[in-house]
């Protein structure tokens, strides 16, 4: 037996009621993967990518019954669809029809000839759609969380890429739209592009070190770019506050918090001696895990500009250098070798010395680590305890297996050992 219930937001008194409820789907879906283990089916659809809140959509939701089948498969199925085929949901409508109306200058077209849909990948923070506008492909971004903290985060990223257009180190983007008028996010219009990620393999690594030397040689001048003017000091912050956050979930690990504690209370004792060695004067990107970058035809390229700031150098390197941030991607880890390898190029394009830049990212890589730890703790939290936003469930679920093994306890023990 298998009940069935569709509801629209029109069956509760406002919006925030509406995501209260799906708040509480998504906490059962959770609940149900761990609990059930021999009862039927268990379904809940629609309710992964959320899309109620955003265009009205309809959520179907059918509970467990009792049948023959052993096991349970909970389907999230998202409303928006992956791949070409198959009738257009409300929100690839939407998407269509802004399209159409938007000026055709913007895309540097003529005219809008034709607008097609081609799938839709959703991010941790974003829901990236592939769309193909006058056989030209381009990502349509809806941001649904502000990774950066900023209020106006899409307009950041569109001011930050507008910067970097025609240094060859990110997509090209074409507009911004901040105001909620046609969707409750903001969004962005940048080019798509084609390749596979890095696999931190040997004959990537000249590629890797020229592609972060080129972003590092930029000048951001008096760009409005967050910016860390005591590196090391931030960096520290962060990661405290990444474990405060954490301490306060209801379902955080006790093992996790004091190896945590033991970690930053050893990197204190380091920043009187080694703060000034750090300068805030390089745009970084942040956030340099494999997925985030592409081997397009044209070179190397990197995505997903959400929380670029200048920084000293040695941010983006102690994010490539740590395992915690690789394991994010894939079990492959870069071997001693390449990391030797990378520091000797990458200090040579950018006439830097190799023994500096090698003691920087030594004392920085624990705690950049360290905030990758807590952050994917803090999102297996999330998953349990029901906060995640319900227009990015699907894409968390998905990742659950690379929180698990980002948040390993075992990840903190290294760190300590490297202290």
């Amino acid at each position: 037996m298998v009940y069935q219930q569709s509801v629209t937001p029109t069956h509760f008194v406002g919006r925030q009621c509406f995501e209260l409820f799906l708040s509480s789907l998504n906490r059962l879906t959770y609940c149900l993967k761990g609990i059930y283990t021999g009862y039927g089916r268990v379904s809940i659809i629609g309710v992964a990518s959320q899309v109620a809140p955003i265009v009205g959509e309809q959520v179907s939701i059918s509970l467990p019954g009792f049948g023959r089948n052993k096991g349970v498969d909970i389907v999230n199925e998202p409303c928006f669809k992956e791949g070409k085929g198959g009738p257009l949901s409300i929100a690839e409508q939407k998407i269509e029809r802004y399209l159409r109306d938007l000026p055709p200058g913007v895309l540097n077209f003529r005219s809008i000839d034709s607008v097609e849909i081609l799938g839709m990948r959703p991010g941790t923070y974003n829901l990236n759609f592939h769309i193909k506008v006058n056989q030209r492909e381009f990502i349509f971004r809806i941001n649904i969380e502000q990774q950066s903290g900023l209020p106006n985060q899409i307009e950041y990223e569109f001011i930050v890429l507008k910067f970097l257009e025609n240094h060859r180190v990110a997509p090209k983007a074409y507009h911004f739209d901040n105001t909620r008028n046609h969707f409750e996010f903001g969004i962005l219009i940048e080019d798509y592009l084609e390749g596979p990620h890095v696999t931190l393999q040997r004959g990537e690594i000249p590629d890797l070190a020229e592609l972060l030397a080129r972003l590092h040689s930029l000048k951001p001048g008096n760009m409005p770019f967050i910016a860390w003017r005591r590196p090391l000091i931030h960096t520290y912050q962060l990661a405290r506050n990444d474990l405060i956050g954490y301490e306060r979930k209801g379902t955080s690990e006790k093992g996790t918090i004091g190896l945590a504690r033991e970690v930053l209370n050893r990197a204190e004792a380091l920043l009187r001696d080694y703060e000034e060695l750090f300068d805030g004067d390089s745009l970084n990107h942040t956030d340099v895990v494999c997925d985030n970058f592409i081997k397009t035809p044209e070179g190397l390229r990197l995505i997903d500009w959400e929380k670029p700031r200048v920084d000293d150098c040695s941010y983006d390197i102690a994010c490539l250098f740590s395992e915690p941030a690789q394991l994010w991607f894939s079990q492959n880890i870069l071997t001693p070798e390449n990391r030797q390898r990378f520091l000797e190029t990458y200090a040579s394009l950018a006439g830097k010395r190799a023994d500096l830049l090698f003691e920087k990212v030594r004392v920085r890589e624990p705690l950049v680590s360290l905030h990758w730890i807590l952050w994917g703790a803090g999102k297996l939290c999330d998953l349990k305890e029901g906060r995640t936003k319900p227009e990015l469930m699907r894409a968390h679920e998905e990742k659950l297996a690379r929180y698990e093994r980002v948040a390993r306890l075992e990840n903190i023990e290294k760190l300590l050992d490297s202290i």
